[in-house]
């Protein structure tokens, strides 16, 4: 049976007439008999008695617009509770998102989100790798660098800029490199998931997007990792200004080979493409980009 065809029944059935449903649904007398034809075809029963002055019930008929009318109520409850969603952000958000920005960037996004709609709990993920979000279920990503899956959409954010660094044990150590070739004889900590290698750092150079080989003496795939590895003095670490930014007062290092080597990347928000994106995801998305916006200046290298 199809849903349209017991709500055109239940219709004609209110109305007591097929013209006054066809002219309410805004479509001819004809189209709305096929409808009622094929359901009592389809049940191989007889449910409306016709006639030239009015319409009547069969016992069937009057059984199945019982369960009609429940079926319309449960449809209104529906569309009133789903309805909701369209009004009010609730439900379950989930978030997958690199390290860095999980923890020491969405945190605090996440607490004025959570106070201002109380009805969404949210569930974050901090994972350097880029898996599936669809597959996984995620209703957003926090990205860093290129983006490649078409079948997404990607809003975004903030450029976040990338520098190279060391403690000042490391440099009191082995000395400042004097080139970017000068890095194959230091020891260099490299970040595992990035999409150019693990003896590379991807970088600007002056004929635009680079690579510079070095020595990967540690490897790790988490870049809070990296940093702590750079504090203790372990080797040059490439990494985002905002991570140096927001631990320098308590662990400072210091830039290495400031005017040579540096990268910039888009951070995006990223979310299934959708005719109608959830109200949930989208406020989160507003509110997100309002204060990367206000942090904009912890993302440069100056």
């Amino acid at each position: 049976m199809h849903v349209d065809d017991l709500l055109l029944f239940a219709l004609v059935v209110r109305l007591k007439s097929f013209r006054a449903a066809a002219k309410q649904r805004g479509v001819a007398n004809s189209v709305v008999s096929k409808h009622i034809s094929r359901l009592e075809s389809e049940l191989g029963l007889q449910l409306l008695y016709r006639s030239t002055r009015k319409l009547s019930l069969t016992e069937a008929g009057e059984k199945l617009f019982r369960h009609c009318q429940t079926l319309e109520d449960q449809l209104k409850a529906t569309e009133q509770e789903l309805g909701t969603y369209r009004s009010e952000p609730s439900g379950l958000l989930r978030i997958s998102a690199p390290s860095v920005s999980g923890q020491l960037f969405l945190p605090t996004v996440i607490h004025r989100y959570m106070e201002k709609y109380d009805n969404v709990d949210v569930d974050l993920v901090t994972q350097d790798s880029f898996d599936d979000i669809i597959e996984q279920g995620f209703d957003l990503a926090i990205r860093t660098g290129t983006l490649e899956d078409s079948s997404l959409i990607a809003k975004r954010l903030v450029t976040s800029y990338w520098g190279a660094y060391a403690s000042p044990a490391y440099i009191e150590k082995h000395g400042y490199p004097d080139s970017l070739e000068d890095l194959l004889r230091h020891k260099c900590l490299v970040f595992s998931h990035q999409q150019s290698g693990e003896s590379e750092w991807p970088c600007i150079r002056k004929n635009g997007a680079a690579t510079v080989a070095v020595n990967s003496s540690f490897r790790v795939n988490s870049l809070i990792a990296i940093y702590n590895a750079a504090v203790a003095g372990m080797g040059i670490a490439f990494l985002p200004a905002y991570l140096i930014k927001s631990r320098d007062m308590m662990d400072p290092l210091v830039p290495v080979l400031e005017n040579q080597l540096f990268r910039e990347v888009g951070i995006y928000a990223v979310y299934p493409q959708s005719q109608f994106p959830p109200l949930k995801t989208q406020l989160f998305i507003k509110l997100l980009s309002e204060m990367y916006a206000r942090e904009e200046a912890k993302f440069s290298l100056k």
